[in-house]
């Protein structure tokens, strides 16, 4: 049907759904299993068609039904092929491709695989389930209440230190750490697992405190 529809210019990425799901056409055994489609009608505005069909196809005597439905716009999604536990680094094996209508998505649903691969859930994903952006996040590398190792870097100097997070942080984030000897709170830049960047100016700031 959804062929048959294409041919008259509808969208081919369009789902048919039929008003009466139960129908069945029943073809004798010595015939060819086919559908013959006739008088194919549609309305864009409603997105309703209606058809009638005959089993087998080009069997003058077969009996006609008429056949009703709408159709929907679809779309593909990435969506996990497996449950993925939070924590855990979503590969491209982990996910599939599944159709859906696209009135259905939120608008904040991932669409793209990209924002899926490398990026690592704040809770368990279902299987099969679209995902939604707010649901995933860069991996974290250093975890809040976690020891680092702070450094900082400037002209002909190198300074290795001590602290605790304060915060979950990912690549790049900056975050807070409490310097362990000092215990004061600096912000630094998550640059690897359990490692931050500790920036001069703020050496500078604690150093005129």
């Amino acid at each position: 049907m959804a062929m048959a529809l294409a041919e008259q210019g509808v969208d081919p990425d369009m789902t048919v759904e039929f008003s009466n799901r139960m129908l069945r056409l029943y073809v004798p055994r010595n015939k060819v299993p086919s559908i013959g489609i006739e008088d194919i009608g549609y309305e864009a505005r409603t997105k309703r068609f209606s058809a009638v069909i005959h089993a087998p196809a080009g069997d003058l005597s077969a009996k006609r039904v008429r056949i009703s439905g709408r159709l929907y716009k679809t779309m593909e999604i990435p969506v996990p092929a497996r449950r993925i536990l939070g924590g855990e680094i979503i590969n491209r094996q982990d996910i599939k491709w599944i159709r859906v209508r696209s009135a259905q998505l939120h608008t904040d649903v991932i669409v793209d695989e990209l924002d899926l691969i490398g990026k690592s859930p704040r809770r368990g994903l279902k299987a099969g389930y679209p995902v939604r952006m707010s649901a995933v996040r860069r991996p974290v590398l250093v975890p809040k209440g976690s020891l680092v190792t702070m450094i900082l870097r400037a002209p002909k100097m190198l300074l290795i230190a001590q602290g605790k997070a304060l915060q979950d942080g990912a690549d790049g984030d900056v975050i807070q750490i409490t310097n362990s000897q000092s215990n004061k709170i600096v912000e630094a830049e998550v640059i690897a697992a359990g490692q931050v960047a500790v920036r001069q100016s703020t050496l500078i700031a604690l150093n005129q405190q």
